[in-house]
């Protein structure tokens, strides 16, 4: 409990760095809000003439994909905020920041994973949130109080898998000293949960269920929402995030032991 409370206290004061930063180059963080927000507006645009030409993606109406890809900008943003340092990772590793790491009283993986909080995404969560609400209200009755429940625990679920994917990643730059091409394919891979997993060929589907699990990210919070997940599916949803987790942390514990410190 003692070590949760230290980690929280330290958490908080890298939150109000990350946010004075950030604060410190007003003109450069307005410029990358409105980026991401005219990106937004572009890619509701292309599902948009998508469906001037057919009435359903893969049997899901306008609002249902609309939901699909509201909910990958969800999960996506939120990882994106609060994992941002993971794309530090490199940098922390060659310039010798992971031998302090290593001997202060806080996990190396915290200050690798989450000593940065990127409020401009954050910031962008506010439209999605809206539209998210909005788009609900248009869908058809019967999405009871248990259907969002379940949607918002499958979010958190899907938030819990891409933590690991992080973890995963952070402990490869660390044997390595290699990120680009590593994070690189995740957002890659990441970027076909746009859609629902529904409109791909049978084989890659299920590679994005199995293999890489990119459609329990982002594609089942939506089905549970619609009424379209059975429970097994859900019960794999849940032990996948814990094996995942409990890999990822494995695999870390691992490059942490094969670490030689950077003047090695």
């Amino acid at each position: 409990m003692d070590a949760l409370r230290r980690h929280y206290r330290v958490w908080l004061r890298l939150v109000r760095m990350s946010l004075s930063a950030q604060l410190s180059y007003g003109l450069g963080s307005f410029g990358f809000l409105a980026a991401k927000l005219i990106r937004l507006l572009f890619f509701f645009g292309y599902i948009l003439a998508i469906f001037k030409h057919t009435k359903s993606v893969a049997g899901y109406s306008l609002d249902e994909t609309v939901l699909f890809f509201l909910t990958f900008n969800l999960i996506d943003t939120v990882t994106m905020a609060l994992f941002r340092s993971v794309y530090s990772a490199r940098r922390v590793v060659e310039d010798g920041d992971l031998d302090y790491y290593l001997v202060q009283p806080c996990s190396p993986l915290f200050r690798m994973a989450a000593c940065i909080v990127d409020f401009l995404d954050l910031a962008t969560m506010l439209p999605v949130l809206a539209l998210l609400a909005t788009t609900w209200q248009r869908l058809p009755a019967g999405i009871g109080l248990v259907r969002v429940v379940l949607y918002a625990g499958l979010v958190l679920n899907g938030v819990a898998i891409a933590l690991a994917m992080h973890i995963f990643v952070t402990a490869i730059t660390v044997r390595t000293q290699e990120l680009e091409n590593t994070i690189r394919l995740y957002r890659d891979m990441l970027f076909l949960g746009k859609f629902p997993i529904d409109i791909y060929a049978a084989p890659l589907r299920w590679a994005l269920t199995i293999v890489v699990p990119i459609g329990v990210i982002t594609s089942f919070p939506v089905k549970a929402l619609l009424g379209l997940l059975s429970p097994a599916w859900m019960l794999y949803a849940l032990v996948l995030a814990a094996a995942s987790l409990g890999a990822s942390l494995w695999f870390w514990r691992g490059a942490l032991a094969a670490y030689t410190s950077v003047s090695s």
